[in-house]
């Protein structure tokens, strides 16, 4: 436990124990002022037991604020993790600098669909597929001629190996299949 999260529960158990302190003193002064015949003890002991409810009041306030502001910082801290999380998948699908990194970035983004499709929308088993493509580009990248063979080629083979159905959406045509440009001078 991280000393952050010792303090919150040493400050949760002391102001639990204040609450009951101040519980069962305020029972005792409202059983006092209930049995006083004197008229001024009775208002002393009327306001000591006003003052008493009131503390009780506010611990159990401080207690429950302390309970939603930690509530709120853990549903922060997921939220900036899954951000973190998009992020990364993000910066993965974004082509790096370097020929080898940017082809292994166009197979990524040629293969992505088909892993989303794949893991049917959960985002555990995405993780875990695009995990696994890294490592297949990765080893991918290292052997003789990947920059020279084709992306769809190279998304092809890997899509085969993961087991992934699905048809390769590209969004441009190959270079020896672009239609050349007629010369208008």
């Amino acid at each position: 436990m991280s000393h952050a999260a010792d303090k919150q529960a040493r400050a949760e158990a002391i102001l639990g124990e204040l609450a009951e302190l101040g519980l069962m003193l305020a029972r005792d002064l409202a059983a006092q002022a209930r049995a006083a015949e004197d008229p001024e003890t009775q208002v002393a002991l009327v306001g000591a037991f006003q003052k008493t409810s009131r503390t009780v009041r506010l611990t159990l306030a401080l207690d429950f604020k302390l309970q939603r502001d930690a509530a709120r910082a853990a549903r922060e801290d997921a939220a900036a993790a899954a951000e973190h999380a998009r992020q990364g998948r993000l910066a993965a699908l974004i082509p790096a600098r370097g020929p080898c990194e940017a082809r292994k970035g166009r197979v990524r983004n040629l293969l992505n669909r088909l892993i989303w499709n794949e893991a049917e929308g959960d985002a555990d088993e995405y993780e875990v597929l695009l995990d696994d493509l890294t490592a297949r580009l990765d080893e991918a990248a290292e052997a003789e001629g990947f920059e020279d063979t084709p992306v769809e080629t190279l998304a092809r083979r890997i899509a085969a190996d993961m087991g992934l159905s699905g048809e390769l959406v590209l969004t441009a045509p190959p270079p020896s299949t672009r239609p050349a440009m007629a010369d208008t001078g």
